[in-house]
């Protein structure tokens, strides 16, 4: 039986509702590491200046831990001084800032054939995670168009897509939410929360909130808000209540991709409604064991976006391949995007942590 389940409900993408409809494109993705290339956009070019070393890194087939860990050791320097912005695919070809300390001795080279340091500058700080715009990627998906490839790709673009969390979020064949519950039943009422299980709580978060983002779209309701409930900026983590005044105009901001309505990452307070409150609470109750540890854990729930609009998509097929290029806001899975094509096979196992 599959461990990947909030409730009775799977919450592996394959079984999830999808926005668009049914398959209209079948294959296989990270064939090989360069099908599957990332660039981590920051937002912002470091000072230039400072105490804080910062490398741009090229990794291939290994994880960003391997990589900072490889790049302390030819640094003479400790891997926990090292920083970095998020964690990128392991198997895939990825582009990403690592900050080191000041005593760091390391030059512009290829370290070995799966890391190269591309570029050297300075920061005042050291990178901290979640300190980045979204990320670009170039996906290549080999297979065949089985509808219409093209209208799809446009809704895409256009309407966007469920903000799903992808399977690394739940660890390699679900290890992280099976973490999560066996912390359940040790502590049920949720009273401490030690760091090294951090991941294992948030897979237990981002299960409920998957099931809560199946849940609308299953009652057609994936987009729709009422007055009361928390409506997040497009791309960004704030949100906001919204009035019986602004509904209307929340409503057509919703459908030009300015605004995003929200579900959950739970906790024992709510920041929406007591009606959307209710809704969301029904659904996270549907797994009382881990809906108790969490609302345990965590005080205040935090609110993510139900959606996420792809910019600057494009695609082009030739013969059995299609090339996808596009870029997300941070935190939000590539996976997810060209799940809403088809049930694609994953052809090289990922590594999740």
């Amino acid at each position: 039986m599959s461990t990947l389940v909030y409730g009775s409900q799977s919450v592996d993408l394959v079984h999830l509702p999808k926005a668009h409809g049914k398959a209209v494109f079948a294959g296989a993705y990270r064939t090989e590491a360069s099908d599957f290339v990332v660039t981590e956009d920051l937002g912002f070019e470091p000072a230039g200046t400072g105490p804080h070393l910062w490398a741009l890194i090229r990794k291939r087939g290994i994880s960003t831990v391997e990589a900072t860990s490889r790049l302390a050791q030819v640094s003479k320097t400790s891997r926990k001084d090292l920083g970095y912005a998020g964690k990128k695919d392991t198997h895939a070809v990825a582009t990403q800032w690592i900050s080191l300390p000041e005593t760091a001795v390391i030059e512009e080279s290829v370290i070995d054939e799966s890391l190269e340091v591309l570029r050297l500058t300075r920061n005042q700080r050291k990178l901290k995670i979640g300190q980045l715009a979204g990320n670009r990627f170039e996906i290549r998906l080999l297979g065949s168009a089985i509808g219409d490839l093209e209208e799809r790709i446009q809704w895409i673009a256009t309407e966007g897509v469920p903000n799903y969390f992808g399977l690394q979020r739940f660890g390699r064949s679900g290890s992280n939410l099976e973490a999560a519950r066996r912390l359940a039943r040790r502590d049920p009422a949720g009273r401490r929360l030690h760091p090294k299980d951090g991941m294992a709580a948030s897979a237990a978060r981002s299960a409920g909130f998957n099931a809560i983002v199946a849940a609308r779209l299953r009652q057609g309701q994936w987009l729709e808000v009422t007055t009361g409930d928390a409506i997040a900026l497009a791309g960004r983590g704030s949100h906001f209540m919204v009035s019986d005044s602004e509904l209307e105009s929340v409503r057509e901001r919703i459908v030009t991709g300015d605004l995003d309505p929200t579900a959950p990452m739970a906790g024992r307070q709510t920041k929406t409604s007591i009606e959307q409150a209710a809704f969301e609470c029904s659904i996270l109750k549907t797994d009382p064991e881990l809906f108790a540890w969490m609302t345990g854990v965590f005080r205040d729930e935090e609110r993510r976006a139900v959606r996420f609009i792809p910019k600057q998509l494009e695609a082009e097929v030739s013969g059995h391949t299609l090339e996808l290029s596009f870029w997300l806001p941070k935190g939000s899975y590539a996976t997810v995007l060209f799940n809403e094509l088809g049930n694609l096979q994953e052809a090289h196992a990922r590594a999740a942590s």
